[in-house]
């Protein structure tokens, strides 16, 4: 009696086990209007490796930023795809970051000069891009400057994607700015005869509000005492696929290369 009891349970067993369906796939979720946040926490619950890649487009509201966008590979929601597939999410790009390490001036500048000690006090004469500008002295020399550690989009003799967008960002700091001062990087000049510096402007450095709005990657130097500073700005910038990184500028001609504004 036992051992018929015994092969009765085992054959139950069996039954049930062959009953149970095996799954070895994964539905794919609707992600309609979801931030990255919002899809990271969806996916992370499925045996699936997904990849966030950006879909190149045209922005007309910060309400669009952030957004899933499709499945690559012509996937959609509630498709079927196995066990550790990658799959890639396309969304719109990220808002860009609003907070950054702080940064301030760690020297005094009152009763200084440029050719002396690297550090003036000066009074804006013109901007002219994003990266170029030119000043007085506190003697009234007139100083053509360079920026430090950006490259901006041209706008000027050569019409970029972001450059109008980048010389009205500085032009805004600097007609704007209550005092603005000048110091000197390793002193040299670049091949046009402009003085190479960092531009403070109401104790926050240009160069880096330049880098953390998007408009240039950064081009500083190790060497440099705020490389730390620009190195972290673009590699928190570069993940948004903002501007320079990407974006689709408005107000660009892209088939003329010419400013539309």
């Amino acid at each position: 009696m036992k051992k018929l009891f015994s092969l009765l349970f085992i054959l139950i067993s069996l039954l049930l086990v062959s009953c149970v369906e095996t799954k070895d796939y994964v539905v794919l979720p609707k992600l309609d209007n979801m931030s990255r946040a919002e899809i990271i926490e969806k996916l992370d619950k499925l045996d699936i490796h997904y990849y966030f890649r950006f879909e190149k487009r045209l922005y007309s509201s910060s309400e669009q930023y952030d957004k899933f966008i499709r499945y690559g590979e012509d996937l959609n929601a509630y498709d079927k795809v196995a066990l550790g597939s990658d799959i890639y999410v396309y969304t719109t790009a990220l808002h860009l970051p609003t907070e950054f390490p702080e940064l301030t001036m760690d020297f005094d500048y009152e009763g200084k000069t440029y050719e002396k000690d690297g550090i003036e006090r000066v009074t804006l004469a013109s901007s002219i891009d994003g990266d170029t500008a030119h000043f007085y002295t506190q003697s009234g020399q007139y100083m053509k400057v360079r920026y430090l550690g950006i490259d901006t989009p041209e706008s000027t003799y050569e019409k970029e994607p972001w450059g109008k967008a980048a010389s009205d960002f500085m032009k805004n700091l600097l007609y704007n700015a209550k005092v603005i001062v000048l110091e000197k990087g390793d002193g040299s000049k670049d091949t046009y005869g402009r003085d190479l510096a960092y531009v403070w402007v109401d104790g926050k450095l240009a160069n880096l509000l330049v880098v953390q709005n998007g408009y240039s990657s950064s081009t500083i130097s190790v060497k440099s005492k705020y490389y730390d500073a620009f190195n972290d700005a673009e590699l928190l910038v570069m993940q948004t696929g903002r501007r320079v990184y990407g974006e689709i500028d408005p107000n660009y001609d892209y088939e003329n290369r010419k400013f539309i504004n």
